[in-house]
């Protein structure tokens, strides 16, 4: 896959751009954001993985900036970069270097990294400056997109967090042509999930699409990007609207929390995929989503991830009630009344119980 052209989305505080000249358009937006009028002190995290397959591109694109790099950090991507004793012992690192408030945060990597990244940057001195190179599907249409980074507690995901926007983020879509399968499949579920937030025409976009083993197209890459971003533009600090993103993770997380513990550990899009289905599974008993439709997502999402030894209540409950999204009267929940009209509804436990049971039993 080659993009075409350059394209910025989002608002001027914090864009995307989708290059295809990664080179050129950061030094360009660098100077735009950071400056070029004297050195800037930066430290990057870079995931090992990325680092080793595009050394000298990295090591490129750090030439071609007025920097000088303090440290670069190798991190090996994935939930475990995201317990907070490993960010606190990044913090102790910056300490002892005396890192100082005018440094910026450079993340290169997967979602998992950026959501450290962005942690850091924001609590270390009250705020760093960051910028974000996502090298992911999934990073590029979602996680490292609109400012919000989070670590685990544990084996529960998300419960420690802020909301920090980049400088900006740019996506090389040329990353995507040296990530595994896995990852990309990854990548595509929440595709779909932004698809069911867009509109039919979207979702039929997405049931057309079987080639998963490849990068999207560049048009594709960038309507799931703007359907994000349009939301988060819309309700940055996640008081309500934003939180229609979601959609799916209720149960997604929870299934993720549970096959991480029973040493099954499955990616964060396959998790969401399962709990995609059973959100549409929800939606059709509870605000009449075409089942026709609901049905053919989950085809969809079946042909693609494997749906086998989905947990029972009683293995996954714990995690649903910590859901972020939760209130004190009840299970808070993203659905779809219809394609493109999400609705956040408060559930008692016994409705999610039952109906849960009856999602793994059909």
């Amino acid at each position: 896959m080659t993009a075409k052209s350059t394209i910025r989305i989002g608002n001027n505080k914090s864009p995307v751009i989708i290059s295809d000249n990664l080179l050129r358009d950061f030094k360009r937006w660098w100077q735009l954001k950071i400056g070029s009028h004297k050195i800037t002190p930066v430290i990057v995290l870079v995931d090992d993985n990325v680092g080793k397959l595009h050394q000298t591109l990295i090591g490129q694109l750090l030439q071609s900036i007025t920097v000088d790099v303090l440290v670069t950090k190798k991190i090996t991507g994935g939930e475990k970069c995201k317990q907070f004793e490993f960010a606190g012992s990044i913090l102790s690192e910056w300490i002892d270097l005396s890192v100082t408030r005018d440094t910026v945060l450079i993340c290169i990597g997967g979602g998992t990294l950026t959501d450290l990244g962005g942690f850091l940057s924001s609590v270390y001195k009250r705020g760093l400056r960051t910028v974000f190179l996502p090298t992911t599907l999934m990073a590029m249409t979602d996680a490292s997109l609109g400012g919000k980074n989070a670590l685990n507690a544990g084996e529960t995901k998300n419960q420690i967090g802020t909301i920090n926007f980049p400088q900006f983020t740019m996506v090389y879509p040329m990353f995507l042509e040296t990530l595994p399968a896995g990852e990309l499949h990854s990548g595509y579920a929440e595709i779909m999930k932004h698809a069911c937030l867009d509109s039919r025409n979207f979702i039929q976009k997405m049931l057309d699409f079987e080639n998963i083993e490849s990068p999207p197209s560049l048009q594709l890459l960038s309507r799931s990007i703007r359907v994000k971003m349009n939301i988060v533009n819309k309700d940055p600090l996640e008081k309500q609207m934003r939180m229609w993103l979601n959609l799916g993770h209720t149960f997604g997380h929870a299934y993720e929390s549970f096959f991480a513990l029973a040493g099954q550990p499955v990616s964060h899009g396959h998790a969401v995929a399962i709990g995609l289905s059973e959100t549409l599974f929800f939606s059709v008993k509870l605000t009449g989503f075409n089942q026709q439709l609901a049905e053919k997502i989950t085809r969809w999402l079946k042909q693609k991830f494997t749906f086998d030894n989905i947990p029972g209540w009683q293995d996954i409950a714990a995690s649903v009630l910590k859901d972020k999204k939760n209130t004190a009267d009840g299970i808070r929940m993203v659905l779809l009344e219809s394609p493109g009209k999400p609705l956040l509804k408060t559930l008692d436990v016994s409705i999610c119980q039952a109906l849960h049971q009856e999602f793994i039993l059909q």
